[in-house]
């Protein structure tokens, strides 16, 4: 369900003014910015409460032991594997709906479309004309910690783009510990040599980003 996302009527468009020097952000701003974040979970998953999950033994039998990983830990980093329909999606937008009810920026979208995203960006003509979902400088250090799902990272093509691309932004969420939670039909050895086509030891290079960014738990499920 939807926070209501209007201004509240003792702001300016969500903006306070006062004898302060510049401008501070309304109550009501930041919860429009929850809404919006809210309304891009899939409708398959939007109801899905990490405090309301009941694991389904007949689609994975493994489902109790990741749902009490992650309930243990809401904050941790995640990377879990295991076959289609095992419940590995459902996790990582119920962690991404408890990021965003925190109040922390979130992202989640496949590892495909987060490439494809950033060679937009790449071969725009100039570097304002497009801008990323989830640029690189958002990452960095003195900001909020983000949450940042990443599904099916094992079906981006391993090109020397997409490598190097992966490698990047694995090192700035590994460098300035946000949370990361990755969703794979691949286990965590397949993985690297998936990446390792890519070139430049990029296997290895990723891989240990993912596995040993700080709270990092593998969750396999073949």
């Amino acid at each position: 369900m939807s926070i209501p996302d209007a201004f509240c009527g003792n702001c300016i468009s969500g903006w306070l003014y006062g004898d302060w020097h510049g401008l501070k952000e309304c109550p009501c701003r930041t919860r429009g910015g929850i809404n919006r974040q809210l309304d891009r979970i899939p409708l398959e998953y939007r109801d899905l409460r990490i405090e309301d999950i009941k694991p389904d033994r007949k689609r994975h039998p493994q489902q109790p032991m990741i749902w009490r990983a992650v309930k243990s830990n809401p904050g941790g980093c995640y990377l879990i594997c295991g076959p289609s329909g095992a419940g590995k999606s459902a996790v990582m937008w119920a962690l991404y709906r408890w990021a965003t009810l925190s109040g922390r920026p979130a992202i989640a979208m496949s590892l495909a479309d987060l490439i494809e995203d950033y060679r937009r960006a790449e071969i725009a003509p100039y570097e304002d004309d497009y801008v990323p979902a989830l640029s690189l400088s958002n990452l960095q250090a003195g900001g909020a910690r983000w949450f940042i799902g990443i599904d099916d990272f094992h079906l981006a093509r391993a090109t020397r783009f997409a490598g190097e691309t992966t490698y990047r932004l694995m090192n700035m969420i590994y460098s300035n510990q946000h949370q990361l939670v990755i969703t794979s039909r691949r286990d965590k050895d397949d993985l690297e040599r998936h990446w390792d086509k890519a070139g430049e030891g990029r296997g290895v290079e990723i891989m240990r980003r993912v596995l040993e960014i700080k709270e990092a738990t593998y969750l396999p499920m073949f």
